[in-house]
């Protein structure tokens, strides 16, 4: 058996050294993989790892990239590029990329339609399972042309056909700011827009759910005696928290048939204008729903900033303390409260 063999098919050359474990095609080492088998498990393989989208990207790159490495090997070798894009259909078909035609070809436009049968890639989406094309071809092609043609050249599919009988595929070529670089860029960027957007709406509902469950525990209101509720105010009020506390004072009144209601201002540290509107807001509504409205907790020192700033609760009933103000409560309803065993 021969050790050493040397082939050649029309301009395409190839070489075996088998002691050495050499495979050459055009004097560069090269491998052969299965199609259906060892190369579609790399595809696969890749695929699952970066999801389908990033795939198509990575394989468009790599397919640009390596175009862009062919035609600085035959750029080297001094040869015209008409006449290196003259021998590239017999060299890739040698090579089992396919039977590849120019359709259109035009160096003065730089523009190029090819059209491939039964190409590799083809080949391992049909064993995919998969109707559309890849894009590995349609990026090497366009990175060979960007390097033979010294411009920036770009592609699209415009035809493909996979049957049982063989695949078929057309690309076009043409001049075009767009490049793999480009591409990667905007998809990283929709994938970072597709993230920031999962998680502004994983903020929004966590925001929502948050501010029910601060409805809920907020302003609680809560019966002490027969007739008369305590509401606890504190924290910060805005116009929604405000119209909420309105809305269950007036409803647990109703609820309670209640005639008093004592709104405890103790966890209030500081007045502002928000909170004396829904203070005086609240007070009317229950006033005008027939209930007695008391206000409890007011310190000295908010007593001091409310009067610093212009801020009085006139007609109100104001107490310094919770205590002071169920017991004015308790009276105000003809009741008192006395020790266990006082007569």
């Amino acid at each position: 058996m021969e050790q050493e063999s040397n082939v050649k098919i029309g301009d395409a050359s190839l070489y075996w050294n088998r002691e050495e474990g050499l495979f050459q095609f055009e004097g560069a080492d090269v491998v052969l993989f299965w199609t259906k088998t060892a190369l579609k498990t790399f595809i696969d393989t890749i695929e699952e790892v970066t999801g389908m989208d990033s795939a198509r990207i990575v394989m468009e790159t790599a397919g640009y990239r390596t175009g862009k490495i062919v035609s600085g090997f035959y750029k080297a070798g001094g040869k015209k590029v008409e006449d290196v894009l003259a021998s590239l259909p017999d060299i890739y078909a040698a090579a089992g990329w396919g039977a590849l035609q120019y359709k259109q070809l035009c160096l003065i436009e730089k523009r190029a339609v090819l059209t491939i049968r039964n190409d590799w890639e083809s080949k391992v989406a049909q064993e995919q399972g998969k109707e559309e094309p890849g894009t590995f071809l349609g990026g090497h092609w366009a990175g060979l042309l960007s390097g033979l043609l010294e411009e920036k050249i770009w592609y699209k599919v415009t035809d493909y056909k996979a049957e049982d009988t063989g695949t078929y595929k057309e690309i076009e070529l043409y001049p075009s700011q767009v490049t793999p670089s480009e591409n990667v860029r905007e998809h990283i960027q929709s994938q970072e827009q597709q993230t920031i957007t999962q998680l502004e709406a994983m903020v929004e509902n966590r925001t929502m759910e948050l501010k029910k469950i601060i409805r809920e525990l907020s302003s609680p209101v809560i019966p002490v005696l027969d007739g008369i509720l305590v509401t606890p105010l504190m924290g910060r009020f805005d116009q929604e928290r405000s119209d909420d506390l309105i809305e269950k004072t007036l409803q647990a009144i109703v609820d309670h048939k209640a005639n008093m209601l004592i709104l405890d201002v103790t966890g209030i540290k500081a007045m502002n204008t928000l909170i004396l509107s829904t203070l005086e807001k609240v007070t009317q509504s229950i006033q005008l729903i027939g209930a007695v409205p008391i206000v409890a907790g007011i310190s000295p020192e908010l007593g001091m900033e409310m009067a610093s700033k212009g801020i009085y609760l006139k007609d109100l009933k104001c107490f310094a303390t919770l205590k002071h103000a169920v017991h004015y409560a308790i009276a105000l309803d003809g009741m008192h409260i006395t020790k266990a065993g006082d007569e």
